[in-house]
């Protein structure tokens, strides 16, 4: 078993790729040292803290929240009370097995990222199997950015979402996007990976997985490579157990990966199809024929039978068989092994009451808007799965542990923020408030400044005041930035400000 916090502190040093993703090696649990993520890099060597003092309380005005404000109920007695205080958060995916190749032409990557979203989903994940991982690949993986986290969040990022977490296991690999605003309702977001190769020895096949609370919901993602080829039906079936038991958390709420009220499965499942020939396969793939290839799948008839996936769902699968394909072509394999169609690459989700919580199971629901392939991406031996989905989660959250007070806009010796920080909120000297340009990719690397926290639980205060040194400001006075609260506590962003602009110096 094996797991680790998506953000570290000091205590607990955690190794991973500079990209923010522990990285696994085969021979070793981890990779190259990387120390207290939790907070900017520079921290560790030179804490200064900067001027502030605690201000009296103002009044405060919550200017990310529309998605608590519409939705938020006083109580929950009756059946209409209850269904007013949840709401839905949208939740895109896809996965996608890359055949070891370097990132598409950008307008490819780009098309494939966003083409389907009619409306801006609140959470983004997406999951890559065979990311190259030769030995050199490696190795510089771990000094900079891999090239495929680079240009996903590149795409990603400049929509106004951040990467929360991400994990790779050798050639798998999970990235977990959210939104801003719901960044400081975001908390114990946990990795875990599963080899299954050899003997679960070997990383070229397994699970990585990323899991998180989120408006009074468990919400656990797991990305999968399985065994392939079609006589292995029974090792896959296997492997599902495999993996469940070895994606374990450090929570007593939720110990392991099916102990959550969503979870979605998603990656090559490796599925084929039963007692079918090439030829017959390929005749069969065609729109008007799809059916007689759902009787034959394996992945479905194992969810029927009840060998594995048990309470897992999936959507009707209306797309070609999205495996294999001759590399830059559309057309199936030519060579000469003329490897069978199948439907390898899938999305499965399941929901479950947990007695931990107190949920009921009106108050779960997940609806699939879409489910369908994206056929014309022209690059991999694979074609990408996407989905969309509606989850229900819970609207009476209340307001962040830190809201800031509103900001018009900043200009050298006018950098001030003030906020107001709950008062069961546990704080440290650790804690700090990160400046961000919009379009950020990662709280912990992609910061322009810092300032350190006020630290509350010394200075008995809940409303504070901290000021940023007009030498490090940012001089792209075109751009907009956020204010974040980082809390080392936690591991996690505690408040988010609006969205303002620096103004360049008076007569300049």
């Amino acid at each position: 078993m094996h797991h680790s916090k998506s953000f570290h502190n000091v205590a607990n040093i955690q190794c991973s790729s500079p990209s923010g993703h522990p990285y696994c090696f085969d021979s070793l649990s981890a990779s190259t040292l990387r120390v207290g993520c939790g907070r900017p890099l520079q921290l560790m060597y030179n804490k200064v803290r900067w001027y502030s003092e605690i201000i009296k309380p103002a009044k405060t005005q919550d200017c990310l929240l529309h998605f608590i404000a519409q939705k938020k109920a006083n109580k929950r007695m009756s059946s209409t009370d209850r269904e007013s205080s949840l709401t839905d958060l949208r939740v895109a995916m896809f996965t996608w097995n890359v055949a070891t190749l370097d990132p598409p032409d950008s307008d490819i990557l780009r098309d494939l990222v966003w083409i389907h979203t009619k409306e801006k989903p609140d959470v983004y994940i997406v999951t890559l199997q065979e990311v190259s991982s030769k030995p050199h690949e490696v190795i510089k993986s771990t000094m900079a950015v891999d090239p495929w986290t680079t240009a996903i969040s590149t795409h990603v990022c400049s929509r106004g979402y951040v990467l929360v977490s991400s994990i790779r296991l050798q050639g798998i690999l999970l990235l977990f996007y959210a939104t801003m605003m719901h960044l400081p309702f975001l908390y114990n977001i946990y990795t875990a990976f599963q080899r299954t190769g050899l003997g679960g020895y070997w990383g070229n096949k397994g699970a990585v997985a990323v899991r998180l609370n989120c408006y009074g919901r468990s919400i656990c993602f797991v990305a999968v490579h399985m065994t392939p080829h079609p006589e292995n039906w029974e090792d896959r079936d296997k492997e599902y157990y495999q993996i469940v038991s070895g994606l374990t958390f450090p929570l007593e709420s939720s110990p392991h990966a099916l102990f959550h009220n969503y979870i979605f499965w998603l990656g090559d499942l490796n599925y084929r199809f039963d007692d079918l020939s090439t030829e017959n396969v390929k005749f069969l793939s065609s729109p008007n024929k799809l059916q007689v290839l759902r009787e034959r799948d394996q992945l479905l008839l194992t969810i029927r039978n009840k060998r594995a996936f048990d309470q897992f769902q999936e959507g009707t699968v209306r797309f070609l068989p999205t495996y294999k394909y001759d590399l830059y072509q559309s057309n199936y394999d030519t060579s000469p092994k003329q490897r069978q169609p199948a439907w390898p690459d899938r999305i499965l989700w399941r929901k479950s009451r947990l007695h931990t919580d107190h949920t009921t199971d009106e108050e779960l629901d997940v609806k699939q808007l879409t489910y369908d392939s994206h056929g014309d991406v022209l690059w991999s031996d694979h074609k990408p799965v996407w989905s969309e989905f509606k989850i229900q989660v819970a609207a009476d959250v209340g307001l962040p542990s830190v809201v800031f007070d509103p900001i018009e806009s900043w200009s050298p010796g006018a950098s001030v923020c003030t906020y107001t920080i709950d008062r069961d909120t546990r704080t440290s000297s650790w804690d700090w408030i990160g400046l961000y340009k919009v379009g950020f990719q990662t709280v912990e690397r992609h910061y322009c400044t810092y300032q350190w926290a006020v630290e509350t639980k010394e200075l008995k205060k809940v409303h504070c005041k901290v000021t940023f040194g007009k030498v490090f400001l940012p001089t792209d006075y075109n751009a907009k930035y956020v204010l974040c609260y980082n809390s080392d506590v936690t591991n996690s962003v505690l408040g988010v400000s609006n969205v303002f602009k620096i103004k360049p110096p008076s007569g300049s």
